[in-house]
């Protein structure tokens, strides 16, 4: 086959089709009468052997699928709390709900579909046609615009990658079950092969029905659960049917192949041989997609003159024996593994030849899938080291969790994903990287990663000077980094400089912001301590018209100014609370009773009074109009007082006189008086009139009017989590989602304790929102703030890596 007809074919795209994966790969004429035969026969009836088998893998398969829906659960519920759009919220709860009613359906259907392949083997499951029409020219265009196409694309890559790793295993499990079975068997109809496998996953998927984004998940979420465990299936079953006695003694079934392509056995009319012909097995001198052939074991090649060195060469034709397809092999087929520095050259190329992104979200590097189309062009094979493999995987989990963080806006994130391989070269260079954690390469990506937590792209995000200088400084990465590491650790200092330079910009700003509003808070504080005041002293009582006037004119601007200039736990504050609690006892007092208080009073309180009206600079004129109306007012009620006084008086000696007449029996009567009627409007304060309160609990009436709690919001108690955060949250970044506006990030600037209020700014420091605890405890909870996550990014990731991969053969410090 030529190297058009090999790229051709590894262009082309698996699709699921009722439950049964396949492709649009053209027939081969060797294979045309094996399917047509397998697909019109009927169910084979099963020997003991294959019983076990199949028994043994749908326990095996059924276990992992439990372990794949339980993941999914969780992480489309992680999923759905970071979601920023409710729409898209409720698309992941849908999906949620569908798994979780489908679950045993989900599980019988899957592991029966596996099942099915034994009775009747598919020849024809990855070769028949697809519903969409996809030329190889344009696979890549349609895959960007095709919800399906997606889905394919991954689940081709599931294939490949485990007839890639497992193709030793694969090949002997076939043989074992090609003498037990009496269709053909081979590696792409083999019952318990990957894509019989994908494609009774994928089949039985497709009857619930979620968003695309969910359904990524769960097909990830089975990679990762299960088609990447399946080497652990191969194994038991070939060790079961060794058990058994079935082939104990096959030898290496891709070796056996290679000679097989020699020298092609006579067909035999009975199958009591376990080798299948060769008119039976794929082309091994051909590459189709997801096929991996590996060089015999025991077989030496010579690499041939501008080989690149360690990496193997295929110098002949498919037919000579020792050779094999170009390509990246899996480690132990007998491949020497491709040495670090030229581990090291292939990534450099690929560095150099990355494009810019300017796309609405970034996109991560498959090392893997150009490490491979580079041997092929250049039609070489080698292998990997382990601890190279590890590496790559590493980083590309670091990245994926990047991608994820809700930290950051998205341009920035398609930018810092284009330090992928840049951070790839470092780790292979280095296998301590992870364990470095001072290394200028993770300091300089936390560093853009810190500097942009808060940065929002606006409508000309392209030339905002952020934004500019993170490109500016992944480009030089890029373009400049080989071997010399001091590159990041000069580009650090200059992006030091330059958010040193936006912080002091943000934090002038911010400041002005800060005291703009402590200002106004301490003045709506001050306000309304001085309400509160007033307001307890004067509730329910009726004071003369000059007593309001020295109130609202005077000692309210007294009282303000004192909790401005000296707070209300002052001496200055109390004693001028007093005096206006003095000056409306002396016009509500009880006369005659009070006299004697009063008039040692009024003297001080005059004073008092005076002195207050002087510190607020009145006119002279307006000083003596104030202070007369209240002598002339003192004056009155002392009259009051006396008549009153003189009126109880004569009224006791009328009832004395009266007394007295009735004991002597007197004839005559002694008519009344109505003198009495001359001070009917002398008015006393009521023996139940409300006493004034103390200065002691004016100043508790003062400290609870400091916090204004919104009467529409529900109290909560002192021990909800919520409220309890509100504690804990100086500096803290959120994601602030309103109503019809877009998500924006914000940061807790300042806690205003004086009405016990907590402010918000953006980025360059400019207010976005104030929030009262109670509120801010309501926000916390219906995730109107989402907190950010704390802590620089490359070590955040790292813990999520060590979290999901376990331990690992390289050092890792968090």
């Amino acid at each position: 086959m030529s190297t058009d007809d090999m790229e051709r074919n590894n262009k082309e795209l698996f699709v699921i089709t009722g439950g049964v994966l396949s492709g649009g790969k053209r027939e081969r004429g060797g294979h045309k009468k094996d399917r047509a035969s397998t697909r019109g026969s009927a169910p084979q009836k099963l020997s003991r052997n294959v019983n076990l088998v199949s028994q043994k893998a749908t326990q095996w398969l059924r276990a992992r699928a439990e372990e794949v829906l339980a993941q999914v659960d969780d992480s489309l519920f992680a999923m759905a709390e970071k979601a920023h759009q409710q729409d898209e919220q409720d698309r992941l709860f849908h999906a949620i709900r569908a798994i979780r009613v489908a679950h045993g359906k989900l599980l019988d259907g899957f592991c029966g579909g596996v099942a099915a392949y034994f009775h009747t083997p598919r020849g024809d499951i990855l070769e028949e046609a697809s519903p969409f029409e996809v030329s190889p020219a344009r696979a890549n265009l349609s895959l960007l615009h095709n919800d399906d196409l997606e889905q394919q694309v991954l689940i081709r890559t599931m294939v490949s990658n485990v007839k890639r790793d497992c193709a030793a295993p694969i090949a002997a499990l076939s043989l074992r079950l090609d003498t037990l079975l009496s269709s053909k068997i081979y590696d792409d109809n083999m019952p318990l092969g990957p894509a019989a496998i994908c494609a009774a996953f994928a089949g039985t998927l497709g009857d619930v029905e979620m968003a695309l984004r969910a359904r990524m998940t769960v097909l990830k979420k089975f990679e990762l659960q299960l088609i990447n465990r399946l080497a652990e299936l191969y194994d038991a079953c070939n060790q079961l049917l060794v058990e058994q006695g079935v082939l104990p003694a096959i030898e290496d079934p891709l070796l056996h192949r290679n000679r097989q392509q020699v020298h092609p056995p006579r067909r035999s009319e009975h199958r009591s041989d376990a080798i299948p012909n060769a008119d039976a097995m794929p082309n091994v001198g051909t590459r189709e997609a997801g096929d991996v052939v590996l060089q015999p074991r025991g077989v030496d090649s010579v690499a041939p003159t501008g080989a690149v060195p360690g990496v193997g060469h295929d110098g002949g034709g498919a037919g000579s024996a020792g050779h094999f397809s170009p390509g990246l092999i899996p480690p132990g087929s007998g491949v020497a593994p491709m040495a670090t520095p030229t581990l090291l050259q292939h990534l450099g190329r690929f560095q150099m030849a990355m494009s810019p992104q300017s796309g609405a979200t970034g996109r991560l590097v498959n090392v893997s899938e150009l490490l491979q189309q580079q041997l092929v062009a250049s039609k070489q094979s080698a292998s990997l080291h382990e601890l190279d493999s590890e590496v790559i995987r590493l980083v590309d989990m670091l990245f994926s969790f990047m991608l994820e963080d809700r930290n950051l806006a998205e341009p920035i994130k398609v930018q810092l994903i284009r330090l992928q391989l840049p951070m790839l070269k470092l780790a292979v260079a280095d296998k301590a990287f992870f364990s470095k954690s001072g290394h200028p390469a993770r300091r300089l990506l936390n560093e853009l990663a810190d500097t942009a937590i808060g940065w929002q792209p606006g409508e000309n995000y392209l030339n905002d000077p952020l934004y500019r200088e993170i490109c500016a400084i992944v480009d030089d990465v890029l373009k400049e980094y080989d071997q010399d590491e001091q590159v990041f650790q000069r580009l650090l200092e200059s992006f030091r400089e330059f958010s040193q330079r936006e912080r002091k910009r943000a934090a002038v700003m911010e400041r002005r912001t800060i005291d703009e509003a402590q200002g106004t808070a301490r003045v709506e504080a001050a306000k309304a301590r001085v309400a509160a005041v007033f307001d307890a002293l004067t509730a329910e009582r009726k004071l003369p018209n000059v007593v309001h006037e020295w109130l609202n004119r005077v000692w309210s601007s007294v009282l303000f100014r004192t909790c401005l200039k000296e707070g209300t736990d002052s001496g200055s504050w109390r004693q001028h609370v007093l005096t206006a609690r003095d000056l409306i006892w002396s016009v509500v007092a009880p006369m005659p009773e009070s006299s004697i208080k009063m008039r040692q009073l009024l003297p001080d309180l005059k004073k008092r009074l005076e002195e207050g009206a002087q510190s607020l600079s009145l006119s002279g004129g307006e000083q003596l109009r104030l202070l007369g109306g209240l002598d002339a007012f003192y004056r009155e009620r002392q009259k009051l007082g006396e008549r009153v006084e003189s009126e109880r008086e004569r009224r006791i000696r009328e009832r004395l006189v009266q007394e007295l007449r009735r004991e002597a029996d007197s004839v005559l009567s002694i008519p009344e008086e109505s003198e009495s009627e001359v001070l009917d409007d002398i008015r006393e304060l009521p023996s139940t009139h409300q006493a004034l309160p103390e200065v002691d609990e004016l100043q508790k009436v003062v400290t609870e009017a400091a916090i204004a709690t919104p009467s529409d919001l529900k109290a909560l108690p002192q021990n909800d989590d919520h409220w309890l955060l509100t504690y804990h949250l100086k500096d803290s970044w959120f994601l602030l989602r309103q109503e019809e506006k877009l998500p924006a990030r914000c940061r807790l600037a300042a806690i205003i304790s004086d009405l016990d209020q907590f402010m918000f700014v953006n980025r360059q420091g400019i207010k976005v929102g104030v929030y009262s605890r109670l509120e801010l405890a309501h926000a916390l909870r219906n995730e109107e703030l989402l907190p950010l996550e704390q802590g620089p990014l490359f070590e955040r990731a790292l813990q999520y890596v060590v979290g999901n991969c376990g331990e690992s053969k390289l050092p890792i410090s968090v």
